[in-house]
Parts: structure tokens; C-alpha cells; sequence
């Protein structure tokens, strides 16, 4: 299973790389994301996904288009969850491998804007800057 997820991680590189449209990269994210849900990573799980949503979400030129992407990350997930379920071999290493990708970097705000790792913005639809009063929520101010 380790050799799955660095393999899956190569493929993801940094997530300002990524560019929205290419069903690959939606795919990539599921499937690393069904192999840490069978290792039973829930919270960093949610914490990931929270980030990608918005991630589709601001740099989807369209509803329809982050809808696919969506759609094509979840179905990915629940393909490889399904087939990783009983697998538990090397979770230890892969959580702790999954939780140290860049992607944890990135910060979410009250408004939906993220700031990917580099400090680049990615703000909603029609948004052209943070809001006035977007509170930082992720990570959680401590």
C-alpha cells in the first residue's frame, strides 16, 4: 500500500499545478483519498477534502464543470476504498505520508477563498479578492 501512495502523491504534485478541467487530476485526488479512508484517516480525510472542495469549487470555470469534477473524485474514492478495505498493511505509513503533503499548507477562509502553499489565492466565482472580515478556519488558529 505504501508504494500505492507514493505513487498517487507523484501524481498529485503541488496542488497549484493542478489544473481544473483534467478529469486525471479529480481522479488522482479520489484515489488517494479511497485509500486513506480504508486506513481509516478520517480526520485528516475531512481536512483534505474540505480544502479540495474548494479547490474545485474556485477554479472550475462553471457550476457544471466542478460538478464533474466532483463526480469524478468521489467515484474515484469509492473505487479504490473498495478495493483497499482490507487492506490495513502499511496505514501507519501511509497516514503519516498522506498528512504531510503540501496540501495541508493551504488555508481556508469564512468566505471560500483558499490560499494555496506558495501564498497564491484562489478566490470563489466572481470574487475577485478576500471579503472584507473572511476569517481564516483552516488551519484553526490555535
Amino acid at each position: 500500500m505504501r508504494k500505492i501512495i507514493a505513487v498517487l502523491m507523484l501524481t498529485l504534485s503541488p496542488l497549484n499545478a493542478l489544473t481544473a478541467g483534467q478529469s486525471d487530476d479529480a481522479e488522482n485526488m479520489g484515489h488517494l483519498a479511497g485509500v486513506v479512508l480504508a486506513c481509516g484517516a478520517y480526520k485528516p480525510l475531512y481536512q483534505f477534502e474540505e480544502i479540495i472542495s474548494r479547490y474545485f469549487s474556485n477554479t472550475a470555470p462553471n457550476q457544471e464543470a466542478e460538478k464533474t469534477q466532483i463526480e469524478l473524485y468521489a467515484r474515484a474514492k469509492a473505487s479504490t476504498f473498495s478495493i483497499f478495505k482490507d487492506r490495513k498493511g502499511e496505514c501507519a505509513q501511509t497516514i503519516k505520508e498522506f498528512t504531510r503533503m503540501p496540501i495541508f499548507n493551504s488555508e481556508l477562509y469564512s468566505d471560500g477563498s483558499l490560499r494555496l502553499p506558495d501564498g497564491k489565492f484562489l478566490y470563489p466565482r466572481g470574487q475577485k479578492k478576500l471579503a472584507n472580515g473572511a476569517e481564516k478556519i483552516y488551519p484553526a488558529s490555535k
